[in-house]
């Protein structure tokens, strides 16, 4: 009898456990407030207008430049070449290409005037670590990209030479396989 006392204090401790520690990567990095970004990842768009949005069709999401940008050039099969400073929104369903459904999931800025938490495509990679870490997040240094994990979120900050990219993004699964 007093195994049984004992015993169900400790798995009730142990599953409480389990639960708090399963629910620390559901962390979520919000919006921030000081950017100029009209969208966040994990935001539900399926009521937004994108009127005035340049729009391209992708094999299972679509892409949204933001407000006053569009592609420098289109080429054949509507590709698009885009400019050199730019926001481009990728549209799907989300947390599963099956779950359908049009969420933000991945966001590109090559604008400079674009910042998240102060960070812009031109900030220091040492600066990025600085912010995401002090913002709870991990760092990852690949060189000339340096990515930071914040629960579902993902911010990478790429310096390839002239070419400079802030990117956020969710993870979207294929748990079905669906081919586009």
């Amino acid at each position: 009898m007093k195994i049984k006392k004992f015993v169900l204090p400790v798995l009730l401790l142990c599953i409480t456990m389990f639960a708090m520690v399963g629910c620390t990567d559901n962390k979520m990095l919000e919006k921030p407030q000081d950017t100029s970004l009209e969208f966040w990842v994990m935001q539900d768009v399926s009521d937004i207008d994108f009127s005035g949005h340049y729009k391209l069709h992708g094999f299972g999401a679509d892409f949204y430049y933001g407000k006053g940008y569009q592609p420098a050039e289109i080429v054949e099969d509507s590709a698009a070449i885009p400019p050199e400073h730019c926001v481009i929104y990728t549209v799907s369903p989300y947390p599963d290409y099956s779950s359908g459904g049009q969420f933000v999931t991945r966001i590109a800025i090559t604008d400079p005037q674009v910042t998240v938490y102060g960070i812009s495509c031109d900030s220091a990679l040492q600066d990025f670590d600085e912010v995401f870490e002090n913002l709870g997040g991990t760092i990852q240094d690949k060189g000339l990209i340096h990515i930071a994990t914040y629960g579902k979120v993902k911010i990478a900050l790429a310096s390839y030479d002239e070419s400079k990219e802030l990117t956020v993004w969710v993870e979207v699964t294929n748990k079905e396989g669906i081919d586009f």
